[in-house]
């Protein structure tokens, strides 16, 4: 069968536009479908435009959704439709909104995917029977909506047998400047706002060290982003992992999610894991991606967080020991948190030396337990699913009107992200490194700056590395990129946060939040 798989790009601007990087679903259902014969081929309209052209002639179109792109989903879907195109759905949304799915397409994909996407395939070529087909929920003959039993989640035996993605696949994968990587599925905490173990479990599959280490090998990439939700849920499996990147050479830069305890001994002493953390550092951790939450006990009790303050401020001084930068993610809105708590979280962040700030918006996503909550307590006055994205209030908050939450969210992060900030941060990497500046300041790179100015303000962001590696030596290009990646992460941050607020659909919610509070 003509294949095409596609994964919408969320609406506006967002925290992730820098990284262009799509979801590793999708790659993975195409790998497995190529190896049965069929031809596939990606959309991720993070990287390249969808080709329409290709969904209207191809045989079935797979769209995957979170909650934030479902309403693009549909759309794509409701066109198809219209054309005669079989369609199926699946992602974290439609999995836990399967009957809202199913009013845009014939078929959902619910859970992780995989195996129910083989068998619908080998089904709709005629092979089976499709009623047989767990994880599938579908339209009747007579329209009625029929909901397959779940299917199992994949052991780990079976995740080791799963390829690595080939990402390929995807139109536009040579844009790619950082490769996704992904080497666990699952997480064995619950915090009530993450979905991620309601589609994947609390029950975490790894892939071995040797899969990983040729993964890596295969991609010869710059810079890697592990995926995984928790990058150390088991430190010694992480450690041996480490240590095959090492020994294989193939450590890289990555950036790579994880909680703060890792960078601690077990124990009551809570000292620094400093064997662990020289291990890290030596395999390429550039940057460690923690998910701090909030800034009081009380308040990481009530998101089931399972970790300390005095944790995160002893994790913090742990790494940036071992020279690896810390990227904090909060949350405002919690129900403890009142309208000063976003400021708080903030000035916490850079008392503490926290590198980079994000600051979200408590999002109900279906799935969660916190979706179950604030439905029952009828504290969700949203219906657009494109909000859902941490960035919008969509809910109503315990301690403050919306409109509060909102503008106190973004005040916070143009208050971590302030101008003289930026400025002394590449004020201060500048001067360290004035030799490599001053040997590549010569008439070829002074003309460039005008461009590199003009792609940042247009959002052109692919074209930097390209304009610097046409002025710029290779050698010389190396250091200066180690130097400066942290001043031009925090410049763009403040870019993409004025970006953010300037543009119409902003001004729209912030226009219809004060129109509710006005009530």
């Amino acid at each position: 069968m003509r294949i095409h798989l596609v994964e919408p790009a969320p609406a506006g601007h967002n925290v992730y536009d820098l990284s262009r990087l799509p979801r590793l679903g999708l790659p993975l259902m195409g790998t497995l479908l190529e190896q049965q014969g069929h031809d596939v081929r990606v959309s991720a309209e993070v990287l390249a435009p969808v080709d329409l052209e290709r969904c209207l002639h191809a045989d079935l179109v797979g769209i995957s959704a979170t909650t934030a792109t479902a309403p693009s989903a549909y759309r794509l879907a409701d066109l198809l439709a219209e054309a005669g195109v079989p369609v199926v759905l699946g992602g974290p949304h439609v999995s836990f909104c399967a009957t809202e799915a199913l009013e845009h397409a014939p078929f959902v994909v619910r859970g992780e995917g995989q195996e129910t996407i083989l068998e619908l395939v080998a089904r709709l070529e005629g092979h089976g029977d499709l009623t047989q087909v767990s994880g599938l929920s579908r339209r009747g003959e007579d329209g009625e909506v029929v909901h397959h039993p779940d299917r199992p989640r994949c052991n780990q035996a079976d995740f080791e047998r799963l390829p690595a993605p080939r990402l390929s696949l995807i139109d536009g994968h040579r844009a790619m400047s950082t490769m996704p990587v992904m080497t666990q599925w699952g997480c064995p905490f619950d915090c009530e706002f993450c979905s991620v173990s309601a589609q994947f479990s609390r029950r975490v599959r790894h892939r071995r060290a040797d899969q990983v280490v040729e993964e890596l090998r295969d991609l010869e990439a710059s810079r890697v982003f592990f995926y995984d939700d928790n990058f150390v849920v088991n430190k010694a499996r992480a450690t041996t992992l480490l240590r095959a990147m090492l020994e294989a050479d193939v450590q890289v830069p990555f950036f790579a999610q994880m909680r703060a305890q890792v960078a601690l001994r077990n124990g009551a002493e809570r000292q620094a894991d400093d064997e662990f953390l020289a291990l890290l550092a030596r395999a390429g951790a550039e940057m460690v991606m923690l998910g701090i939450e909030t800034i009081t006990d009380e308040a990481l009790a009530e998101i089931n967080k399972r970790q300390s303050v005095e944790t995160v401020v002893r994790a913090i001084g742990a790494f940036h020991r071992h020279k690896i930068a810390v990227h904090g993610m909060f949350v405002a809105g919690l129900d403890v948190d009142d309208a000063r708590s976003a400021e708080a979280a903030a000035d916490f962040a850079r008392r503490i030396g926290i590198d980079t700030f994000q600051l979200m918006v408590e999002t109900p996503l279906p799935g969660t337990r916190l979706w179950e909550r604030v439905v029952a307590e009828e504290r969700v006055f949203a219906e657009d699913w494109s909000l859902f994205d941490g960035h919008h209030v969509v809910m109503q908050p315990a301690q403050m009107t919306p409109l509060t939450l909102q503008l106190s969210v973004l005040a916070a992060m143009r208050r971590f992200y302030s101008w003289p900030r930026i400025a002394a941060s590449g004020l201060a990497t500048a001067l360290a490194h004035l030799p490599d500046l001053v040997g590549v300041t010569n008439a070829k790179t002074l003309s460039m700056l005008p461009k590199l100015a003009r792609a940042a303000r247009a959002r052109r962001y692919e074209e930097v590395p390209v304009l610097l590696r046409a002025a710029v030596p290779e050698r010389a290009l190396g250091r200066l990129t180690g130097a400066f990646w942290l001043p031009a992460l925090r410049l763009y941050a403040r870019l993409q946060l004025r970006a953010l607020q300037a543009q119409p659909a902003t001004r729209a919610h912030l226009a219809a939040l004060a129109a509710l509070e006005a009530r």
